[in-house]
């Protein structure tokens, strides 16, 4: 006759089993950040949820190291929590400190550029956290230049781009953070193709037409007309390479100009945009 387990020893060998199952949590150095921070600012969950906007259950997931809060969050994390906001994204794992010497933005045909050369190019074209409002704007003329979410074809046949698009949003800047280029314009920035290089969603990027653009230099780029993307680029002779900065991204090599149009280069990048 078989014996019967008692419900009691089921109970124990479930409980016994439940840790081994357990996922090792992925986000666990941004969680205990925001949670340290959270507490030395005399903050209760519900207290900077609210703050934040988001559900305290949200909130909890990111504590715990479950979940990896968005870059909007982590951009609303930084004042709340009066913290740098570069800071809180290497934490989240979206942009490690370790990427530039573990990564070179390489190809098959080697390494195209010392990355030390990329992160001081990087380091003048992304300034710490700013308001592109009257008090970013430097001293001397200032003008208002067209924001995109997509730039449309043609951009560049336009005499003039910001009277042609009378009808998109703009943001007015100083004469020289434009490069005196009268056909300059910005551009938000969707996707993370371009993360490990620090431009992140939702970042503003300042692209001037008139500016030469050399390999290596981070460009906005046109593809067949139709998709708008910002790029590292490479000239391949009559082939224009376009290399992310994001490791599960693949380059492309699409055939110069017919099949790719470069738009400008990137002279600036603004990470927080306030209309």
């Amino acid at each position: 006759m078989v014996q019967k387990k008692s419900s009691k020893s089921v109970r124990r060998k479930r409980r016994a089993k439940g840790p081994a199952k357990t996922a090792e949590k992925p986000f666990l150095e941004i969680g205990k950040l925001v949670r340290n921070l959270r507490i030395s600012k005399g903050y209760s969950q519900f207290d900077l949820a609210e703050i934040l906007g988001v559900n305290n259950s949200y909130l909890s997931r990111i504590e715990n190291g479950e979940r990896r809060p968005s870059t909007k969050i982590m951009r609303k994390m930084s004042e709340a929590l009066d913290f740098p906001y570069d800071e809180l994204v290497v934490a989240s794992g979206l942009l490690s400190p370790e990427f530039r010497e573990r990564q070179a933005l390489g190809r098959d045909s080697g390494v195209l550029r010392d990355i030390r050369e990329i992160r001081a190019a990087l380091s003048r074209l992304v300034p710490p956290m700013t308001t592109l409002g009257t008090d970013s704007v430097r001293a001397g003329q200032r003008r208002a230049i067209p924001l995109f979410d997509r730039v449309p074809a043609g951009l560049l046949d336009e005499a003039n781009v910001v009277e042609a698009h009378d009808d998109i949003e703009k943001i007015v800047l100083a004469d020289d953070e434009l490069n005196y280029d009268p056909k300059a314009f910005a551009l938000v920035v969707k996707g993370d193709s371009m993360v490990e290089a620090g431009i992140l969603d939702g970042d503003v990027l300042i692209v001037s037409p008139a500016t030469d653009v050399h390999d290596g230099d981070i460009a906005v780029v046109q593809v067949n007309r139709r998709e708008t993307t910002v790029k590292i680029v490479y000239f391949e002779g009559d082939r224009l390479l376009l290399q992310p900065a994001n490791s599960r991204y693949k380059a492309m090599l699409l055939k110069y100009p017919d099949e790719v149009e470069i738009l400008g280069k990137v002279i600036l990048v603004r990470r927080k945009f306030i209309a």
